[in-house]
């Protein structure tokens, strides 16, 4: 098991507020630069893509983002969280999803599919995973900040296809969602065979024919 990646950077203090307390890196005071918050997720993207997990350092974020060192320590109280917070951020800019005209479950469903599929993210989310396997603090990191939550809109869309008819009643959605985005895992993680753009329309159309209303 790999050694948490937070030391060096802030830790995890709190301070009052009035609704309670919220993490020492996210205190008021001098108010923070949209500009230098921008760089530094734009680096942080960058060496994810270029040269995976290992390769974001805070001197090598600091460097390429032309921010220093302290302006990244102040913002985030690990590594893990640092990647977690910048994948999230970049999602709508590293992600080109191409419109679509199906039925309007079907339809989002590509849309999300498309955005894991893209080769910026897919290349982002195989050095993930293959370094999540041997450290836990990014591991819990990506399952909490970044796939629970896209898993549970993933889900709100099923349950939304249950409510228009598009869905049978009786599927179990967690199911569902998983053979959703298998095979783009499959292909990036186990086969090497190529995401092409063409798989996240072949495979929603695929399982939304299984679990259609007979």
């Amino acid at each position: 098991m790999s050694q948490p990646e937070s030391a060096g950077m802030v830790g995890a203090a709190t301070v009052a507020t009035p609704a309670g307390t919220v993490p020492a890196h996210r205190a008021p005071g001098r108010p923070r630069s949209a500009h230098a918050d921008q760089a530094i997720i734009d680096a942080i993207v960058d060496l994810l893509v270029d040269g995976g997990y290992r390769e974001v350092t805070i001197e090598a974020v600091a460097a390429r983002a032309g921010v220093a060192k302290t302006t990244i320590y102040r913002r985030w109280p690990s590594k893990a969280e640092m990647v977690v917070e910048a994948i999230s951020a970049c999602k709508k800019d590293c992600l080109e999803v191409e419109p679509c005209t199906a039925k309007p479950v079907a339809c989002s469903l590509v849309g999300m599919l498309s955005m894991v599929s893209s080769s910026r993210v897919a290349r982002i989310f195989t050095g993930l995973a293959v370094e999540m396997a041997h450290n836990e603090e990014l591991a819990v990191a990506v399952r909490e900040g970044l796939m629970k939550p896209n898993r549970e809109v993933v889900l709100a869309t099923l349950r939304r296809g249950v409510d228009t008819g598009e869905i049978r009643p009786d599927a179990n959605l967690d199911v569902v969602a998983d053979l959703l985005v298998g095979p783009i895992f499959f292909r990036l993680l186990v086969s090497g065979a190529e995401v092409t753009p063409e798989l996240a329309s072949e495979t929603v159309d695929l399982v939304l024919r299984g679990i259609a209303p007979r």
